[in-house]
């Protein structure tokens, strides 16, 4: 029996929209503030930097920062040799959240669902993203906040999917067993993958029909999670 209901944000609850487009304006937001410094490196080069950086976890001596976005925007200036600027480097995350921000939408399916499932199940919000503020405003701009209880979010907790510690803590918090959970995520690895290696229930959700070729459970938009739910 299914007592509590887990979601991933970003492809899950928000649907993206030009992913290529978004992902090209925030980053472009990141290259203005190494060119604000004196750097001025082609956009590919630049982008397969930053992209390195994305990726990596800072390293504790390097997590000193509100955010570890902020912080990967400091050891990128690092790597290129320039100055830790930090008003810069908020700067460059502001304009890159704002250019992603613009690239985002809400589903009309999501909160009918959402409060659909909160009759019967807890729900939570379980998200990757490193800078915990902005994941704050948006839940509060879209009214979302209250759908969820409780909210985990990796940059918050310094702990990212599919690292199952994150998985622990949100089924502390509901209450449940893994095998009492449903996970909902657009990830592969991070989401699918990290939930069935704690043992919850996964389902993907597959918004741009990326992943064709997946043979476990999957819908195509979120309204249809409420027939999988009972099953």
């Amino acid at each position: 029996m299914i007592k509590a209901v887990l979601f991933d944000l970003f492809g899950t609850v928000i649907a993206y929209g030009d992913i290529e487009a978004g992902t090209r304006e925030a980053w472009d937001g990141i290259l203005d503030a190494l060119r604000v410094l004196g750097a001025d490196p082609p956009y590919e080069a630049f982008a397969a930097d930053w992209q390195a950086q994305f990726i990596t976890p800072l390293r504790p001596e390097e997590d000193t920062e509100e955010t570890p976005f902020l912080g990967k925007v400091l050891r990128l200036f690092r790597s290129y040799g320039l100055p830790e600027d930090r008003d810069v480097a908020l700067q460059g995350v502001n304009a890159c959240i704002s250019a992603w921000d613009r690239h985002l939408a809400l589903p009309d399916d999501v909160v009918p669902t959402l409060r659909a499932l909160r009759e019967r199940h807890a729900v939570a919000l379980v998200s990757n993203f490193d800078h915990p503020p902005y994941v704050r405003r948006l839940l509060a701009r879209l009214e979302l906040a209250q759908h969820f209880d409780p909210i985990l979010i990796s940059g918050e907790l310094r702990i990212d999917k599919p690292d199952p510690r994150i998985f622990a803590r949100a089924l502390d918090a509901v209450g449940c067993a893994p095998e009492e959970a449903l996970f909902v995520g657009d990830s592969l690895d991070t989401d699918i993958g990290g939930a069935r290696a704690v043992g919850c229930r996964a389902v993907l959700i597959d918004m741009q029909g990326h992943h064709p070729d997946y043979g476990g459970e999957r819908i195509a938009a979120l309204g249809e999670l409420i027939g999988l739910v009972e099953c």
